[in-house]
């Protein structure tokens, strides 16, 4: 569990999308959750956070999409052509780590700004506040891959603040 998360009572909201974001690393054969495996999991989901992104062509399928538009360009950058999708499958024996940018992410997300609000309505939020620390990093794949997506993240975070 990322370290600001460990002294912190999850919300059960929340918890489930990290969990579901173990198994996006997993199912990846990623040696460590990171950000995008967490924007994956926001992405599946049906909650404000999910229904946001998909208004923004971001359902789960179209971050799914950018991501691997983003390795794409990243390699072809690199000189290196990309391997088809079915060749990259992995396993894993283990299971993952915490990466750097999921735990920046968190770090990022402001979970008291909904304090003086009741619990129903700060775990209905909770999500929302995770994508917004996810979505305020100006450097790594997550920001690259929006970007070339043409996403307008101002704009994606705006829709979630006034929500």
């Amino acid at each position: 569990m990322p370290d600001r998360l460990e002294d912190e009572a999850l919300d059960p909201t929340l918890k489930k999308v990290i969990t579901d974001a173990i198994d996006e690393a997993i199912d990846r054969g990623a040696s460590s959750v990171e950000a995008e495996h967490l924007l994956l999991a926001i992405s599946a989901g049906h909650d404000v956070a999910g229904r946001t992104l998909a208004e923004f062509g971001l359902d789960h399928d179209g971050v799914d999409a950018a991501l691997r538009g983003e390795r794409e360009r990243s390699l072809r950058a690199a000189g290196i052509e990309p391997v088809a999708e079915e060749r990259l499958a992995a396993t894993r024996r283990s299971r993952p780590t915490w990466g750097a940018t999921v735990r920046e992410a968190l770090r990022r997300a402001d979970f008291t700004a909904h304090r003086g609000r009741g619990r129903a309505e700060r775990e209905r939020l909770a999500v929302a506040d995770a994508l917004i620390g996810i979505l305020r990093a100006d450097l790594g794949t997550v920001p690259r891959a929006l970007a070339y997506a043409g996403v307008d993240r101002a704009a994606l975070i705006g829709a979630l603040e006034r929500r």
